[in-house]
């Protein structure tokens, strides 16, 4: 019978392959390869009798046997395989028939699975007792620590002084029983000789087979160097590390397996026991729980922050809305708001007067939400009522906003916006729409669209086509501008079919309610709309801002 090596060649590591041989970055491969050329799983070597086989598992690099690039086959004697900088060199040679000898590694294996049953007599009474203190202290160590990275040094510091363990390290459970670092600081927590020393993934030895075990099974486990176990001696990754004793306990929790705890020591004076086993397994049970109400304590932390940045947006927004509305020219009204979600988006309207006989609404919709869409809308706005005054052409304003927006904007924000102009001597009406809603015209005849969107929103192109488009209004008619959300507001009620979404209040269901308003004021037709709006909703609230700005041509006086 023929056995394979892997030899490194950086470092005269010499590992034999046995069954599947994996290699990569991933803590849980059989070698470790630390090089940013090697995927997380990059290749594999499998034997079939005295014929070895090997297979690249889809690297993002590549691998290169012999200097060129393959993707498996057969593995001679004095192949080399390379994964970017890092030489591996396979050799063979005839498999001995192992000696039995006093001092030859041999290995006691103890499971303590689910149900907490072992395979192994209880400790006595004077120990139990100090084990349950000592799991007493652990727990109520760990118990008040809501900081998830603290959290892990002292799960491991406090287990590893009670069992006086040489080593030891704490790994996240990943998808697929992927063994992960911490994912608040990247490391993973391990403690060395009683020193706190964070490592990278791919650079801590551990036996794979193992870890592999206690994610799948959800079993404590404990060897140690004392009785042959044949199960044992194909897990070559703890004889090529030459380990004399390892712990490996789950960390559970209500959503499952969060991690491992595993310990181990290379010293023959540090051989663990079944009374320590007991112990890591009773910590894993509360440092599982710990684990998981720091997690839930981050994410109400997380809740509280976006609530009172949402708070912070909301006032940013008030604050540069119009609240008191012109009454003192009785050639037009005009009226608007906006009704919040439950998260402050970027609408926003406003009204300018940038010549005693012309009047403008604008309205918009910054992309995103909180904080950053709040500044957004202020700033725009801020920029908007500088170039009405100076331009009476609404595509003019909108071709300078844009360019405003895409020189400033970092984080890919854009804005839809629909400015209308009215001549309040003639009633004509002069609109540019970037990518918004149409405005509704909403006279004695009925309703009508008018200004669909000529080009795309504020902030994608440096250069858009936006065009002007004229009205004619008469007195006693109405403009409106509105937001999507009014639009997209959704009933739980009015479902189209089984299986698909709720119903839209949709751009039929506005222009049916604009067309019963004919003669309404301003205020009442935005009033009216958000009650509509709501009914539609009802039990629900609308899921977005609901938006809306009126103008009423009372004609020339």
């Amino acid at each position: 019978m023929l056995q394979g090596f892997l030899v490194s060649e950086a470092d005269g590591r010499r590992l034999p392959v046995v069954q599947t041989f994996v290699v990569g970055r991933n803590a849980d491969c059989d070698l470790v390869v630390n090089d940013p050329s090697a995927s997380r799983r990059h290749l594999e070597i499998s034997q079939d009798r005295d014929v070895f086989e090997w297979k690249d598992l889809g690297s993002s690099n590549g691998t290169l046997l012999n200097g060129r690039p393959e993707v498996g086959g057969e593995l001679r004697s004095g192949d080399l395989l390379l994964i970017g900088d890092v030489r591996l060199r396979f050799e063979v040679e005839e498999k001995p028939a192992p000696p039995v000898k006093e001092d030859s590694k041999r290995f006691q294996r103890t499971i303590l699975d689910a149900t907490a049953e072992a395979a192994a007599e209880p400790p006595s009474t004077q120990r139990s007792t100090e084990l349950l203190e000592a799991v007493y202290a652990v727990a109520n160590e760990i118990a008040t620590n809501y900081d998830p990275c603290n959290l892990m040094d002292r799960i491991l510091q406090t287990t590893m002084q009670a069992i006086d363990a040489q080593r030891g390290a704490l790994f996240v459970a990943g998808e697929g029983n992927e063994l992960r670092p911490c994912p608040e600081c990247g490391k993973v927590h391990r403690i060395v000789e009683g020193r706190l020393v964070p490592a990278e993934l791919g650079d801590i030895p551990m036996s794979s087979t193992v870890a592999a075990r206690v994610l799948q099974h959800g079993e404590s486990v404990l060897y140690k160097d004392v009785v042959h176990d044949s199960e044992l001696d194909a897990a070559q990754s703890i004889l090529a590390l030459n380990l004399r004793s390892i712990i490996c306990a789950p960390l559970r929790a209500k959503q499952g397996i969060l991690g491992i705890l595993y310990i181990d020591s290379d010293r023959p004076d540090k051989l663990y026991t079944h009374d320590d086993m007991l112990l890591v397994a009773a910590v894993g049970n509360s440092a599982g729980i710990a684990l998981e109400n720091a997690h839930m304590h981050q994410q109400m932390l997380e809740k509280q922050r976006i609530e009172q940045e949402i708070s912070t947006a909301w006032i940013i927004q008030q604050g540069f809305l119009v609240k008191e509305w012109p009454s003192d020219d009785r050639r037009f009204e005009v009226y608007g708001e906006t009704r919040p979600a439950k998260t402050v988006g970027g609408d926003f309207y406003d009204f300018v007067r940038p010549h005693p006989d012309l009047a403008g609404i604008l309205i918009g919709d910054v992309s995103g939400k909180g904080v950053p869409a709040a500044l957004t809308m202020a700033q725009l706005l801020a920029q908007f009522r500088l170039y009405a005054r100076d331009s009476v052409s609404p595509t003019d304003v909108l071709r300078k906003l844009n360019a405003d927006l895409v020189r400033q904007s970092q984080g890919g924000l854009f804005c839809s916006l629909c400015y209308v102009m009215l001549d309040l001597i003639s009633g004509e009406v002069v609109a540019a729409n970037a990518g918004h809603l149409p405005a509704i015209c909403i006279g004695a005849d009925g309703a009508s669209f008018f200004a669909p969107a000529s080009a795309p929103p504020l902030g994608i192109v440096l250069e858009g086509p936006w065009q002007d488009e004229r009205l004619q209004m008469s007195p006693g008619e109405t403009l409106l501008l509105y937001t999507d959300g009014i639009v997209e507001a959704r009933s739980t009620v009015t479902v189209p079919s089984p299986g698909q979404p709720p119903a839209e209040y949709g751009e039929e269901g506005l222009y049916w309610a604009c067309d019963r308003l004919s003669g309404a004021p301003p205020q009442a037709v935005v009033e009216r709309i958000n009650e509509d709006v709501r009914r539609f909703c009802a039990p629900l609230q609308p899921h977005d801002d609901c938006t809306m700005i009126a103008l009423r041509y009372a004609g020339h006086v």
